[in-house]
């Protein structure tokens, strides 16, 4: 009789066990909505932000997750269509019903989804540069990616001074990313007392920038800044090489990935860009602070995918500084209920806010009611194209 009662006790503490193990299995994950450009113009650095976002989820998942939930991920293609974005921005608020929001990698189309984000309240990460995603401060709006004035422009006019140009000139394509990194380029040109010698722009989808590229040399320029994509930079530095300017050639840091390498060809060779620690994690010093998370993503990537594209560092810091936000969050709320969810996306919110010393692939981020990117200066470092790889830039 008394071995019969140890039986039943053992079954009934099985039965418990099982049950709690189902209870956490059953548990609703917290949705993490994504909106990318898998397709269209900017697929080049929708693919790594994606790709990005994947390799960082698999990795808290498989730590746990968060809270005793799974991270889970809805991503919609946005195709480069603002329109597409924000009706993806909405179906993701709506009815997938995510607590937070991330990718973006489209200026364009994260300037275009503010209003849907602000008007659901559901917090959202960008992935782009443009000044206006953040400044002014928008309740629900965060971004990951270093403005043009800490990560970009200023270390390439140093960079062309610094290797002789006397007269620097500048060209942009006409969009939300160029426009913004025309303002920054005529701040920081007065900052450091330089006085262009001219300034050209090109549409987007332009396959020609022969009549800008002959002005640009007509005014005796050595030194040429771009910013633009992928495909038009390369078109635009092709068309330079092959109209005979010699001049130092540098380029804004939208192009960083191996996919300009191979647009460029021979004509990429001793571009100047700047980029994210983790293009060039293998070259960084060993007491760099980011070096650790910086090996990680860039040993998980090359592994899967080959060749690194920056864009994934976008959405591993989006990813683990959501699940930082999480881990504060009320576990008791449940993602599954409409009224729980909206407490969630508030928690999440405000935890964003908080968020201090956090060590990402961008930088060291330091958020603030009054500050929604993070970043400080000179996160970003020089990285140069050679023999077909990105490599950290080393003065000469």
């Amino acid at each position: 009789m008394k071995k019969l009662g140890t039986v039943i006790a053992v079954a009934c503490a099985g039965v418990v066990f099982l049950l709690a193990g189902l209870s956490w299995a059953q548990s609703a994950p917290y949705t993490i909505g994504a909106v990318v450009d898998l397709t269209g113009r900017q697929s080049n650095l929708g693919i790594g932000v994606k790709r990005g976002l994947d390799i960082a989820v698999e990795s808290i998942n498989a730590a746990g997750g968060v809270n005793g939930r799974q991270l889970k991920v809805i991503s919609y293609d946005s195709e480069s269509d603002t329109a597409k974005g924000v009706i993806s921005t909405k179906r993701l608020i709506d009815v997938d019903k995510a607590v937070v929001l991330a990718g973006y990698n489209s200026s364009a189309t994260a300037l275009s989804c503010i209003q849907t984000v602000e008007t659901g309240k559901v917090p959202m990460f960008c992935s782009a540069p443009a000044d206006k995603i953040w400044k002014p401060t928008k309740k629900w709006v965060f971004n990951v990616v270093p403005r043009q004035m800490e990560a970009s422009i200023p270390i390439l006019l140093r960079n062309l001074q610094e290797r002789g140009a006397k007269k620097i000139a500048y060209i942009y394509i006409d969009t939300a990313y160029g426009q913004n990194g025309k303002a920054t380029f005529d701040e920081a040109c007065k900052k450091m007392n330089i006085v262009p010698v001219i300034v050209e722009k090109y549409a987007p989808g332009s396959t020609d920038a022969g009549p800008q590229i002959t002005h640009i040399k007509g005014a005796g320029a050595d030194g040429l800044l771009i910013t633009g994509n992928v495909p038009d930079t390369a078109m635009v530095i092709k068309t330079a090489r092959e109209l005979g300017f010699t001049g130092i050639i540098v380029s804004d840091y939208a192009i960083v990935g191996p996919e300009f390498i191979e647009l460029a060809g021979k004509d990429g060779e001793g571009i100047v860009s700047t980029s994210l620690k983790t293009l060039v994690a293998p070259d960084l010093p060993d007491n760099d602070p980011q070096k650790k998370v910086a090996m990680d993503l860039y040993n998980k990537y090359t592994k899967q995918f080959g060749a690194f594209s920056l864009y994934a560092g976008h959405t591993w810091d989006e990813a683990y500084m959501i699940a930082e936000a999480l881990k504060k969050v009320d576990p008791k709320l449940d993602p599954a209920k409409d009224a729980d969810t909206l407490k969630i996306r508030e928690q999440v919110r405000d935890n964003i806010e908080q968020i201090k010393n956090f060590v990402g692939q961008n930088g060291i981020f330091n958020y603030s009611p009054e500050n929604h990117n993070g970043l400080g200066p000179d996160c970003y470092v020089p990285v140069v194209i050679e023999k077909g790889q990105w490599k950290l830039y080393k003065a000469k």
